[in-house]
């Protein structure tokens, strides 16, 4: 038997991301990267590598937590299905053009359309462009600064949203990459993985400043780079008439809102009864409830079956859809989420064997150990989640890729300094969602890039040419951010967490804001509108 060098557990992970590059298939590069993964695991022993292979796989499929999460994800494609299959779309898109007829209120109105969307990207890029087009084409509103608004209010807002697909997702891949609520295997830190992502939300930079640029261009029509020019072409061009004949829509708003709140109230009361909730009759704080929750899993799967079967009830009481369609409802919804519930096996699996079986993170670790200073994690973890993100086009298949990897590694770098492991730990969450974003908002092959454009009606081409520009002070933002979080970092600079996050989130803000006015300045002397 033969020993393997130590930097062969980098293979795998390289792999994935050469392999995505190249074919552009990120399922194919995860299986790839698996079947290397198992294969050095095991010293190269196809025997072997193959049974572990099945074990890890199996381990995912039959999960229970896992379970939860594939039929939450389930629940939510035929929930859109379902929405599309009513007209409730049509609905929202008839009630909004009776009461907005200017261009900011039309932008604005985007913003609260896609927050009231922010269960799922894909919902909210194709409900809120469907609904928004027509409107935003009337009043001069260029489509490239629709997608651009759409893409920004997609996953950068969803990502801020624990009842979510992304946050259902990202809860499992914490778990997967070694954040356990209980001592099991492969468990790094005996934490709830639910609580933690609930405390890196608030470290997710990039999303809260592209959010906030995105909100703060609206308020002060600000314009510049290629996108200025889209929205001068469409000025010179307004659609001065919408189509009106809604007659044979029997949806009302009400379709598209009763589901949403449905789902809130549902999650909103399930975790508070399975965190034991005082007035449920637990004897838990709200804050300790969050925080002891660890049924979030099952609390997703469970309110979706009830909105779901809540929607369908209503649906057919309404005679909107009829007994004989929900098959073919049920089937496109489970088609739209396959590829989302292949891409967590694949992954999760990849994330054990690189975690347990090659110890990829710990390795990476002890190579940083003593010439990487930890106060630059943050901007590290930042700046590799949007190099990956940028080349392979996928946010989740970055985090997929890094969790892995960078969440054991800050644990290991954190263990000589055990009371500020938190500190460490979720700043680095955050800073790896954020370049992941980052990369997902900017990429020309991003899925959620060519679903925006195409939803409102450009070309994905051009949706990335225009809105690039608008998302670099975001960008820099951040990484000033994460970069004052790395400093508090230093044991001497331990100031309360509340005086950090809020000096990190004001200093990476106010940057933000003033580089997209500098942009702004810059282009309009260099390039005066003809």
């Amino acid at each position: 038997m033969f020993t393997l060098p130590q930097w062969i557990a980098l293979l795998p992970p390289l792999i994935v991301l050469t392999s995505t590059i190249i074919t552009r298939h990120l399922l194919f590069s995860l299986s790839l990267g698996l079947f290397s993964g198992a294969l050095i695991a095991t010293t190269f022993r196809p025997l072997e590598a193959a049974a572990l292979l099945l074990k890890r796989v199996t381990e995912q499929i039959t999960d229970i937590d896992m379970l939860y999460v594939y039929l939450f994800l389930i629940c939510i494609g035929i929930l859109i299905s379902l929405l599309d299959a009513t007209g409730a779309a049509k609905a929202a898109a008839l009630h909004i053009r009776k009461k907005i007829n200017t261009t900011p209120a039309a932008e604005k109105t985007t913003f609260w359309l896609s927050l009231s969307m922010s269960i799922d990207d894909y919902l909210n890029c194709l409900t809120v462009g469907y609904v928004m087009r027509p409107l935003t084409d009337s009043v001069g509103i260029a489509r490239e600064k629709l997608a651009y608004l759409l893409h920004t209010f997609a996953g950068p807002l969803v990502v801020l949203i624990p009842i979510s697909t992304w946050g259902t997702f990202i809860t499992s891949q914490l778990d997967s990459a070694g954040i356990k609520p209980t001592a099991e295997e492969g468990a790094k830190i005996i934490a709830d993985p639910f609580w933690v992502y609930l405390q890196s939300i608030p470290y997710i930079f990039y999303s809260l400043f592209a959010i906030a640029s995105a909100w703060y261009i609206i308020k002060k029509r600000i314009s510049f780079g290629p996108m200025q020019r889209a929205e001068f072409i469409a000025q010179q061009s307004v659609h001065t008439t919408l189509q009106q004949d809604m007659s044979d829509n029997k949806a009302h708003l009400s379709d598209l809102l009763i589901p949403l709140a449905i789902l809130v109230v549902s999650v909103g009361i399930g975790m508070l009864y399975a965190g034991g909730y005082w007035l449920m009759g637990g004897t838990h704080t709200l804050l300790e409830t969050l925080r002891n929750n660890d049924q979030a899993f099952a609390v997703l799967g469970i309110s979706s079956m009830i909105t779901v079967a809540a929607s369908i009830s209503l649906s057919l009481l309404r005679k909107q859809i009829r007994l004989r369609n929900l098959g073919s409802i049920a089937y496109e919804g489970v088609q739209l989420m396959i590829g989302a519930i292949t891409l967590i096996i694949l992954a999760s699996s990849l994330g054990s064997i690189l975690r347990i079986d090659l110890e990829t993170g710990q390795y990476l670790a002890s190579l940083l150990l003593g010439h990487l200073p930890i106060m630059l994690l943050p901007i590290l973890m930042f700046l590799v989640g949007t190099l990956t993100s940028t080349l392979i086009g996928t946010a989740w298949g970055t985090i997929a890729l890094l969790f892995p990897i960078a969440i054991p590694m800050a644990i290991t770098m954190a263990e000589s300094a055990p009371e500020v492991i938190t500190t460490i730990l979720v700043p680095t969450i955050g800073a790896l969602l954020s370049g992941a974003l980052f990369g997902d908002h900017t990429s020309p092959i991003a899925s959620a890039g060519v679903m925006a454009a195409t939803s409102a009606g450009c070309k994905p081409i051009a949706h990335v040419h225009t809105s690039y520009l608008y998302a670099i002070p975001a960008l820099l933002g951040a990484g000033i951010a994460y970069l004052l979080c790395g400093i508090y970092m230093q044991p001497n600079l331990l100031a309360h967490t509340l005086i950090r996050l809020l000096s990190c989130l004001l200093v990476g803000l106010s940057t933000t804001l003033a580089i997209l006015h500098l942009m702004k300045r810059l282009w309009s002397k260099r390039h005066p509108l003809t």
